[in-house]
C-alpha cells in the first residue's frame, strides 16, 4: 500500500489591517452571554499562497453588498439583522472563494460557514467567533420564534457586517493583487 503524502502549508504575508481584524468590543458587548465567554484574546494567523477563485469571491461579495442595501430598507430590526447575517454569510463565502485550493482540513466535513472560514482563513478568527455567537440568534429570527432584537442592536449588528465586509474585500484585494503580480 501507498502512503499518503501530506502537502505542505504554505504561508503568506497577507494579513487583515488591525482596525479590520475582529468585532470592536462595542459589538462583541451585544454578542448573547453564551457567546460571549469563548471570546479572549485572538491571534490572527497569516497564511494563503495560492489564488482561490477570486472571480467568484467577488460576485459573492457584491452579493453580500445588496444584502446589507436591503436591510437597510427593512423597517423591523430583526428583519435588518436577519438581511445582515445573510450579507455575512455571503462574505465568508467570498472569503471561502478566495482562500488557497485545500485550505483548511479535508478532514472535518461541516456546514457551518464560521468552522470553514476560521479553517480556511485564520485571519477570521475573530469574526468567527463573532457570527458564531449570533447563529441562534438568526435561526430563532429565521424560524419566527419570538425574539427581541432592539433597534441599538440591530443597528450595531449591521455596522459591524459592514465592517467585516470591509475586511473581506481587503483580503480578496490582496488575493488578486498576488495573483496579478505572479503574472
Amino acid at each position: 500500500m501507498s502512503e499518503r503524502v501530506k502537502p505542505e502549508r504554505v504561508k503568506s504575508e497577507r494579513t487583515l489591517p488591525a482596525e479590520l481584524s475582529s468585532p470592536s468590543e462595542a459589538a462583541i458587548s451585544r454578542l448573547p452571554m453564551s457567546a460571549r465567554r469563548s471570546f479572549g484574546a485572538t491571534a490572527t494567523g497569516h497564511r494563503t499562497a495560492r489564488v482561490g477563485k477570486p472571480g467568484v469571491a467577488w460576485g459573492l461579495l457584491r452579493k453580500a453588498d445588496a444584502l446589507l442595501e436591503e436591510a437597510i430598507g427593512a423597517g423591523d430590526p430583526a428583519d435588518r439583522f436577519r438581511c445582515a447575517y445573510l450579507a455575512a454569510l455571503r462574505g465568508a463565502g467570498a472569503v471561502l472563494a478566495a482562500a488557497p485550493a485545500g485550505a483548511g482540513s479535508k478532514r472535518r466535513r461541516t456546514g457551518n460557514a464560521w468552522v470553514l472560514m476560521d479553517a480556511a482563513a485564520p485571519a477570521f478568527g475573530a469574526w468567527s467567533k463573532f457570527f458564531a455567537g449570533w447563529s441562534a440568534t438568526r435561526a430563532a429570527v429565521e424560524t419566527g420564534v419570538s425574539i427581541v432584537i432592539t433597534d441599538t442592536d440591530s443597528d450595531a449588528f449591521f455596522a459591524e457586517v459592514g465592517r467585516f465586509l470591509t475586511a473581506v474585500e481587503e483580503f480578496i484585494g490582496q488575493d488578486t493583487s498576488a495573483h496579478l503580480q505572479a503574472s
